[in-house]
């Protein structure tokens, strides 16, 4: 055996599936004519270093390439999260390999040797990312934390058990953190519903009622639900309960999703963090997912979002802690106030055809003023 020739590729492909159907060392190498010792050495190295590591003959000093530097064991854990979870970036599995106790005396990569480690160890869990569009007009960047929230709506989220969900999500525009995320069953006989008004009024209580304050403003699209129909001037029941509480409802520009960029983003994170692709097995798997993983983007996640500089949002930003306008729900009647409503409604006016019997249409409802 001591004149044989090194063993080739393929030969050395067949150690770790043997010894994993329960071979033992001597066996292996009875079989491939080579000494224990050397199907030791390839067996630990595939071991550590994965199977793609035996077509590498290993000789002289170690490798210097990427992350040879850092345990293989944290090396192994990374690319079993990124396989096990391909929709988390680099930062997400980072975040994991410090929370994870075995893992806590040894060093950790950074963010963008571990994205090069992916690309060359598992390129398939890897997206493809397209440049990203720049808005002609951007909308004006808020200038403090609760000044400013976006809200909106990720709809056709399909689940293990035949149901339809829609996320409705609100994030804080300059603070970057995710204030309120809730999944609602929208399952209907044909496709699927669109929320209701109240529905999103109860994410915005939601919203208000953990963080304790209101926002000066709510900035959604033009959906029907939030801003009425598109071409009628009378405001939806959804702004004028934002108005009576003094919080302006901002629009995006119709057409312009960049004007609502992001919250887009967050909806992507939101997706990926929790593998909402994957069909959860129904709505409350769903909302356990997105407290969680809400939890450790504003906690614990190194957001480049807004001006976090790769700290979570609530380091970054802990006056979002601090109330802008404080709120709980017991408050919100001696909060909303009617006159807002009177003296905006006295700045729009509205063009109704009458009925033959005298009724007119407001709101979705039939109401009667007479002929004349």
């Amino acid at each position: 055996m001591s004149n044989r020739s090194p063993l080739t590729p393929a030969e050395r492909e067949q150690i770790y599936p043997a010894k994993l159907r329960g071979c033992t060392l001597p066996e292996i190498a009875a079989e491939l004519n080579c000494s224990v010792e050397t199907v030791r050495k390839w067996w630990r190295h595939a071991r550590e270093h994965g199977r793609s590591a035996l077509a590498i003959t290993v000789r002289g000093r170690p490798a210097s390439g990427i992350l040879s530097h850092f345990a293989p064991t944290v090396i192994a854990h990374a690319l079993a999260l990124k396989r096990t979870t391909p929709r988390w970036g680099p930062s997400r599995v980072r975040v994991e390999l410090q929370q994870d106790p075995a893992l806590h005396a040894l060093a950790l990569p950074s963010r963008s040797r571990l994205a090069l480690r992916f690309k060359t160890e598992c390129p398939e869990c890897v997206g493809l990312r397209s440049a990203k569009p720049v808005p002609s007009t951007p909308p004006p960047r808020a200038a403090a934390v609760h000044e400013c929230w976006q809200l909106d709506m990720q709809e056709g989220i399909r689940l293990a058990d035949g149901r339809v969900a829609t996320i409705c999500t609100i994030r804080d525009v300059l603070g970057a953190a995710i204030l309120a995320s809730q999944a609602f069953d929208v399952t209907t006989r044909g496709r699927y519903r669109k929320l209701s008004w109240q529905e999103v009024r109860q994410v915005i209580r939601s919203a208000a009622t953990e963080w304790e304050t209101l926002p000066d403003a709510i900035q959604t699209d033009n959906e029907v639900c939030l801003a009425g129909q598109p071409r009628d001037p009378a405001p939806s029941h959804l702004t004028l309960w934002l108005i009576g509480l003094g919080v302006v409802h901002r629009f995006s520009r119709a057409g312009q999703p960049t004007d609502q960029a992001q919250i887009e983003r967050t909806h992507r994170t939101l997706s990926n963090f929790a593998d909402l692709l994957s069909k959860p097995p129904n709505l409350a798997s769903v909302q356990q997912r997105l407290d969680l993983e809400r939890e450790q983007y504003n906690h614990w996640f190194p957001s480049r979002a807004s001006d976090c500089g790769g700290r979570p949002p609530l380091k970054a930003h802990p006056e979002l802690l601090k109330p802008r306008r404080p709120y709980r729900m017991e408050w919100e009647r001696q909060l909303f106030e009617e006159q807002r409503l009177y003296d905006y409604l006295a700045t729009i006016r509205l063009s109704r055809k009458v009925s033959q019997v005298g009724q007119i249409q407001l709101g979705g409802r039939s109401l009667g003023i007479g002929r004349a």
